[in-house]
């Protein structure tokens, strides 16, 4: 492997590559050398909507307000070989009052895929607590080659104690790329 300078790391390199090495060839008269260059982008994430409602629940029963997180769209071109985390964390649900419901009440199903031609496979985190502490919503390995366009979406589901005065009851979910 062969790279220029100190900067190289797993996250901005490219994977090992066989490589040729070509002779300069002088140019025929009459004829132009043609070059291209394949510039590296970003790893970068959009969300579909910026808001999540959860159903209702009834005052004293208590129970599930389920809902579902915008398809959130993660794009790889970086072009090297080092994978990507996408977590979620979550605070605790503020109501009126002052009353408050855990994060750790918060939990989620989860599921991505790749879009057709994207090298990376993607893998969902596991289901379970989101919390304040956070969770793997999804994942793609470290691989010789990796990038290309994947989605990622998200069943949640507030626990509600029984007997929670009743009103809206906000939190804030936050999801890190990294």
């Amino acid at each position: 492997m062969a790279y220029e300078g100190t900067g190289w790391s797993a996250q901005r390199g490219s994977g090992v590559a066989a490589y040729t090495v070509i002779a300069v060839v002088a140019v025929p008269p009459g004829a132009q050398k043609v070059t291209a260059v394949v510039e590296p982008g970003l790893l970068a994430m959009t969300q579909a909507g910026d808001s999540v409602t959860l159903g209702g629940v009834p005052y004293g029963d208590g129970g599930a307000a389920p809902g579902r997180i915008g398809t959130v769209t993660v794009k790889d071109a970086r072009g090297g070989p080092a994978g990507w985390s996408l977590v979620g964390g979550v605070t605790d649900f503020t109501g009126p009052g002052g009353v408050r419901i855990p994060g750790a009440s918060l939990s989620w199903t989860l599921a991505c895929a790749a879009a057709p031609g994207s090298p990376s496979r993607c893998t969902p985190g596991s289901p379970g607590v989101v919390g304040a502490e956070g969770a793997v919503l999804a994942s793609a390995p470290d691989a010789a080659v990796v990038g290309g366009t994947l989605t990622v979406d998200a069943g949640v589901e507030l626990r509600v104690p029984p007997y929670t005065p009743p009103g809206a009851y906000t939190a804030v979910l936050t999801l890190t790329l990294s």
